[in-house]
C-alpha cells in the first residue's frame, strides 16, 4: 500500500469512527480545562492577558484555545485507536472477558479454541456456489476442513452423526426435492448446534449453527426473530461446551438475512445479547471482525 492510498484508508477508517473519536476527544479536553481551572484558583492566571483586551477578544482567545486543545485530544485519539486491533467491550466479573477485533477468524495461531461457523438449518457441506457459496464463513470454514484426503462427505457425516447420535436431536421438518434441489433434506430446528472436530488431537473444535433455510431458488432466509434465537443459542451452547477454551466468532448473520442489516447493526445487537447474558461467559469470547472491513465496520462505541 503506497502512501496515497494509505492515507485515504486513515481518512475511511476516521470517518466511521468519527462519533466516537469526537466524543472521547470532548471528554479529555473536558477533563484538561477543568485541570486548568483548578489551577487557576490555586496560581491565578488572570494576568496572563493584558487588562487592555476586551472581553471579546479574551472570549476568542478562549475559543481558540479550547478548540487547540481539543484538536490535539483528537489526533492523539486517532492514533491510539486506529492502531488498535482488538478491544475489550466486556467483562464478565470472572477474568474472561468478550472482545472485538479485526483479523481472519481462520488464522492458526496454535493455541486450542473454538470455532463458531454460521450455516444452513440442513448443515450442509457441498461449496459448489449454489448450494454454499465459497466466499461465505460456512463456504470457508469446509474447504478449510477439507484437506488431505478429508471430503465434503465425510464431514458430512460427521455433523448428522453429532445431532442425532451425540446430542439425539431429531429435524423439525423433512424437506421434498421440491422444497430444495439439493442437499440435505433433514432441516434441524434454528440455533441447532452441530460440533465437529476432525482428529482428537486437533486444537480446534468447530460449532456449526443452524441459522438460515433454504428456500426454492436455495436462498438463505433468516427471520429477525430466527436470529435472536441462533444469537442466543450460541452463548447457551458456549456456555455448555466450550470447555473453558477461547471461542472465537464472526459477526453472526452478514448473509441471509431478509432485513439486510448492516455489520455494524449486528455486531452491536451481539454485544447487547453477550452483555445481558454476561452471567454466562464462562471463556474468552472474540468477535472477529474481518481485517478488510476496517475502513467500514467500526469496534468502537459498543
Amino acid at each position: 500500500m503506497n502512501i496515497f492510498d494509505k492515507a485515504i484508508s486513515i481518512c475511511k477508517q476516521i470517518k466511521i469512527n468519527f462519533s466516537y473519536l469526537a466524543k472521547s476527544a470532548s471528554v479529555l479536553t473536558t477533563s484538561i480545562i477543568a485541570s486548568f481551572q483548578i489551577l487557576g484558583f490555586l496560581c491565578g492566571f488572570d494576568d496572563i492577558l493584558p487588562e487592555d483586551v476586551n472581553f471579546l477578544k479574551r472570549f476568542l482567545i478562549s475559543v481558540f484555545i479550547v478548540a487547540l486543545i481539543w484538536l490535539i485530544m483528537f489526533v492523539i485519539k486517532c492514533k491510539y485507536v486506529l492502531g488498535k486491533e482488538k478491544i475489550a467491550v466486556i467483562d464478565a466479573g470472572n477474568v474472561h472477558h468478550v472482545y472485538v477485533e479485526y483479523g481472519d477468524l481462520f488464522e492458526n495461531s496454535g493455541e486450542r479454541r473454538n470455532i463458531v461457523i454460521t450455516a444452513n438449518r440442513c448443515f450442509d457441506t457441498l461449496v459448489d456456489n449454489d448450494l454454499i457459496s465459497e466466499t461465505t464463513i460456512h463456504g470457508m470454514a469446509v474447504k478449510r476442513i477439507c484437506t488431505d484426503g478429508y471430503t465434503p462427505e465425510m464431514l458430512n457425516v460427521a455433523l448428522q452423526n453429532d445431532l442425532v447420535e451425540n446430542q439425539q436431536l431429531k429435524p423439525d421438518r423433512i424437506l421434498t426435492t421440491e422444497d430444495k434441489r439439493k442437499g440435505n433434506l433433514k432441516r434441524y430446528p434454528v440455533g441447532t448446534v452441530a460440533e465437529f472436530k476432525k482428529a482428537p488431537e486437533d486444537k480446534i473444535s468447530y460449532f456449526f449453527v443452524g441459522m438460515s433455510a433454504f428456500n426454492s431458488a436455495l436462498h438463505p432466509e433468516t427471520s429477525d426473530e430466527e436470529y435472536m434465537i441462533t444469537v442466543q443459542s450460541v452463548i447457551e451452547y458456549c456456555n455448555l461446551r466450550s470447555q473453558r477454551f477461547p471461542v472465537y466468532m464472526p459477526i453472526i448473520g452478514t448473509h441471509g438475512r431478509n432485513n439486510k442489516k448492516s455489520e455494524r447493526e449486528l455486531l452491536e445487537y451481539m454485544v447487547g445479547a453477550l452483555r445481558f447474558n454476561k452471567h454466562l461467559i464462562n471463556t474468552d469470547i472474540h468477535i472477529v471482525v474481518y481485517s478488510g472491513h476496517r475502513e467500514t465496520v467500526s469496534i468502537y462505541g459498543l
